[in-house]
């Protein structure tokens, strides 16, 4: 009995001696470990949390939209962006605000949305969607120029043909043909064979005498 207290009471002061010299960094190593754990994991879930709290604003959104209530639609809108401006449904909700206001004549309305998109858009393609968009309301307001500036280049390869159309388009409204069967010929050249929106083209381009 003695030997084994013995034997116990020396295996405790070894114990206390590693203890001594490692006892710091062992605690270090486990917080840290379940530091990044818990960090990881509590990131993960406030990323679900917030994810599902903009899909739940963004379904406002479309209520309203759907309602064809321009006022509660562009509200809904700017207080989802308020809260989840880094959302990327926050740039789809901005597009239904600014499609509301068009439908509703409010033209001012409609552009400032749809700057907001181009502005903060995650998605390239979704920023050449709300400056198509956009050059179409400014041509409605008279702004011509603002259009074509608009229309010059797109973010992404697809856009280009639609981009030349739009911008055909708007020299055809100022006159100037040579410039819009130029834009049309630069369309058709680049939209691929079965586009639907080919036909169109070749439809204005013919109607411009080319």
């Amino acid at each position: 009995m003695t030997a084994f207290d013995l034997q116990e009471q020396e295996q405790l002061e070894e114990l206390k001696a590693f203890w001594a010299k490692w006892g710091s960094s062992i605690i270090i190593v486990v917080v840290v470990g379940v530091g990044t754990y818990l960090g990881m994991h509590g990131w993960q879930y406030w990323q679900k949390s917030r994810a599902s709290a903009a899909a739940d604003a963004y379904s406002l959104v479309e209520t309203a939209f759907k309602d064809k209530d321009a006022a509660k639609t562009r509200a809904a809108a700017d207080a989802m962006v308020a809260a989840y401006a880094g959302s990327a449904l926050s740039s789809r909700a901005m597009l239904l605000s600014a499609k509301a206001a068009f439908d509703a004549k409010d033209l001012p309305g409609a552009k400032k949305a749809l700057e907001w998109v181009v502005a903060n858009a995650k998605e390239e393609a979704m920023a050449d969607t709300a400056n198509l968009r956009l050059a179409a309301v400014l041509v409605d307001m008279k702004d011509l120029d603002g259009a074509l500036a608009i229309l010059k280049t797109s973010k992404t390869p697809a856009f280009v043909p639609l981009f030349a159309d739009a911008r055909g388009d708007v020299l055809a409204i100022k006159g100037d043909v040579a410039g819009a069967k130029a834009a049309y010929q630069e369309a058709l050249a680049k939209l691929e064979k079965d586009a639907p929106v080919k036909k169109l083209v070749d439809i204005k381009l013919s109607a411009l005498g080319a």
